[in-house]
């Protein structure tokens, strides 16, 4: 697959249907709850209706998320010979939530965050193919060979009197293997 494939299909398993004229991976109910829009690049101009689009009216917390593919590498395994093998490529993948809160305390904004930590975590848990419908049939897998783990941060949210900014990453290996 190339790396395109593969971001477009990250990004409709953690945000659903791609809308072409809003550039955005988004449906309703969310697909993790919580985060109303999923971006495959940053914005030019950030826009704070994103982080609640098609939330209900009164949402306090919402988060966008901008899913890169960072780095990566390849490797050949030889299964007979020289002549035959597997690629087995690798694709680090971030996860960058940008959440917005409208919470009293922003202790209660750092809850939301840590819930969308652990949701996202749940997401890439529940289906390691990320919907991508098993690697045999040419997709990827998380966490298989190379780097089995999920890693993740949660940053302290910068305040002010109406809004907390705060920050979570999660990071995985997408790993797709493909004939030599």
């Amino acid at each position: 697959m190339t790396t395109q494939t593969v971001l477009d299909q990250l990004c409709q398993y953690f945000g659903g249907p791609y809308d072409a004229a809003l550039r955005i991976y988004h449906q309703n109910p969310q697909v993790v709850p919580g985060i109303y829009t999923v971006k495959r690049a940053w914005w030019k101009q950030e826009d704070d209706a994103a982080y609640f689009l098609g939330a209900p009216t009164g949402t306090k917390n919402g988060c966008a998320l901008v899913i890169q593919i960072e780095d990566g590498h390849e490797q050949r395994v030889a299964v007979a010979g020289a002549t035959s093998g597997v690629k087995r490529v690798a694709h680090a993948v971030t996860l960058h939530g940008y959440i917005r809160s409208s919470e009293q305390y922003a202790e209660d904004a750092q809850d939301f965050a840590y819930g969308i930590r652990d949701a996202l975590i749940a997401r890439v848990r529940a289906d390691r193919t990320c919907g991508s419908g098993g690697f045999e049939a040419g997709a990827f897998q998380v966490g298989e060979g190379g780097e089995p783990w999920i890693r993740w941060r949660v940053r302290q949210g910068r305040t002010t009197a109406q809004l907390t900014k705060t920050y979570v990453g999660v990071q995985f290996e997408a790993h797709e293997y493909v004939q030599a």
